[in-house]
């Protein structure tokens, strides 16, 4: 994602320079203001056209053609190229969006373990040793911590843990000499696992790291942001 707003803004300020250069040199008479205020949806074309360019799932393919949709539409009734009621592409997003949610939780592996729910608060396992149990994480407009290198871990036990951020975060750091394999769902929302990153209106992701021990912890990771974000970093 991070590659994807350098691009978009660094083509953004090129443009605008370009212009205001030819203005300056006297071989155009552009006007900054008109070109911000009437061509800005071209903006969320070059958004969805990132997507498209560095998609590494189906689900980002989805988010790039609707940014396009929205941003060609929003244009073409700006300049008069058409005349379509935007508010009808509202009314099939939102329902869209939570559809895609729910699809999230039912492609997802049955939960297993206790449950751990920081609603409007926050959760921080980072300071002292614990144990580490198979799991479901919940943050719910608020915020977990959890670092692995403080938890206790038997050799070759697997461990499941399910975290999913409703308007929250989440964040784990796992040890680098463990077994992890990663994978999540974003709605509306960012995901990063292990240095692969993804986001946007819906994408999924998968990320490993595979320990040279055999006899080392493996621990399953199922993520789920929804208009929120998961990080799990080393």
């Amino acid at each position: 994602m991070h590659g994807k707003r350098n691009w978009l803004a660094g083509g953004i300020l090129i443009l605008l320079g370009a212009v205001m250069l030819m203005n300056n040199l006297g071989y155009t008479n552009v006007s900054i203001g008109w070109l911000i205020r009437e061509l800005w949806p071209v903006v969320l074309i070059l958004w969805g056209a990132s997507f498209l360019v560095n998609r590494k799932s189906t689900g980002e393919l989805v988010t790039g053609l609707i940014i396009i949709a929205i941003g060609t539409i929003i244009l073409g009734n700006r300049q008069e190229w058409f005349d379509l009621n935007i508010s009808r592409l509202w009314a099939f997003f939102w329902p869209a969006v939570l559809i895609l949610a729910g699809i999230s939780f039912l492609r997802g592996p049955r939960m297993s373990g206790g449950s751990s729910m920081a609603f409007m608060s926050g959760i921080e396992k980072t300071k002292t040793q614990w144990d580490l149990e198979d799991a479901n994480y919940w943050a719910i407009m608020g915020g977990i911590s959890l670092d692995l290198n403080k938890a206790n871990m038997e050799p070759g036990k697997i461990y499941l843990l399910s975290c999913n951020a409703l308007m929250g975060g989440i964040e784990i750091t796992v040890p680098t000499d463990v077994t992890v394999y990663c994978q999540g769902t974003v709605t509306l929302g960012g995901l990063e696992m292990l240095g692969e990153e993804t986001g946007g209106i819906y994408a999924t992701l998968k990320a490993d790291q595979v320990s040279d021990n055999p006899d080392a912890p493996v621990i399953r990771i199922h993520n789920r942001a929804i208009m929120g974000g998961v990080e799990i970093k080393h």
